[in-house]
């Protein structure tokens, strides 16, 4: 048990300061993040696998929350096991969450914050992302791997030894680059992940991958080596009832096992730039009458 890392603790509320509280305890740390032995560290006393249909991990603990047990769904791949424990750690640790949780595969994906359990499962998922793969180390690594690339997340994945669509999430979230992840099985898209300044997609959650993109064209092996990029038509990708011209996108794939694939969607600085500059040149010529 760290004594001075609960002291310290305590005095922390959001998952960010617990992140940066943890971090500045274990300056010598370096990728991957030893969750288990941190977990322990600060009161879990056990991590077992868990057997019940339905959820992906799951946290007890004592009527005040000072001790508890993470556990996690039985037969999942390390890394995908290593961001459940980090999840149910975060509900844990924040203060504001109960001490009792049930999580699903879900939950372990909930970016929103509209209601209180849509806020604290974000708020879990926030610590986890935040305290496997540290913004400091995952900026560091971005720059030194240069533009975007699908392999670029098989590569952080094995780095920070964690699963490829949280490497994924965690890349969007800190990328400096205009781009989304699409992420899709058996031609359906599962969901799509965009950074913020990405223009507004057309396809989302459940629809088949748009005719004419190259991720349809991608054969079925071998798996997980990243397709040649692929300039599509903007519209293929993005919302065709936006106002304006459509930048041209490039296009990426990798195909994984069991029918699941990931596609990169990728837009150059300089197509935006033009298109900004054209539109701004237009409104210049438009004439304005006053009543």
């Amino acid at each position: 048990m760290n004594d001075a890392l609960l002291m310290d603790l305590a005095d922390c509320g959001s998952p960010l300061k617990i992140v940066a509280c943890i971090l500045k305890h274990h300056e010598s740390w370096t990728p991957p993040v030893p969750i288990e032995d941190l977990a322990r560290s600060v009161n879990i006393i056990d991590i077992k696998e868990l057997e019940a249909d339905g959820f992906e991990g799951a946290l007890t603990t004592d009527p005040d929350k000072l001790q508890g047990v993470i556990l996690y769904k039985a037969g999942t791949d390390p890394g995908r096991r290593r961001f459940t424990i980090a999840h149910e750690l975060g509900h844990f640790l924040i203060p504001s969450h109960k001490g009792d949780q049930r999580c699903t595969s879900a939950a372990m994906r909930e970016r929103r914050i509209e209601t209180p359990d849509q806020r604290k499962e974000s708020e879990a998922n926030e610590f986890a992302a935040g305290i496997l793969m540290p913004a400091r180390w995952f900026r560091a690594d971005l720059q030194r791997l240069g533009d975007a690339d699908v392999t670029h997340v098989q590569e952080l994945k094995q780095r920070y030894k964690t699963s490829l669509e949280a490497t994924a999430n965690r890349y969007i979230e800190l990328t400096d680059d205009t781009c989304a992840f699409v992420f899709s099985h058996d031609g359906t898209i599962r969901y799509p992940r965009p950074t913020k300044g990405f223009p507004r997609l057309g396809v989302g959650k459940g629809y088949p991958l748009p005719a004419g993109c190259a991720s349809l064209k991608a054969p079925a092996t071998p798996l997980r080596v990243a397709s040649e990029w692929s300039e599509v038509d903007g519209r293929t990708w993005l919302d065709p009832r936006d106002a304006g011209r459509v930048p041209k996108v490039l296009e990426q794939t990798m195909r994984l096992k069991g029918g699941y694939q990931v596609t990169l969607l990728f837009i150059e600085p300089d197509a935006l730039e033009e298109i900004d500059e054209e539109e701004e040149i237009e409104e210049s010529w438009t004439p304005r009458f006053h009543r």
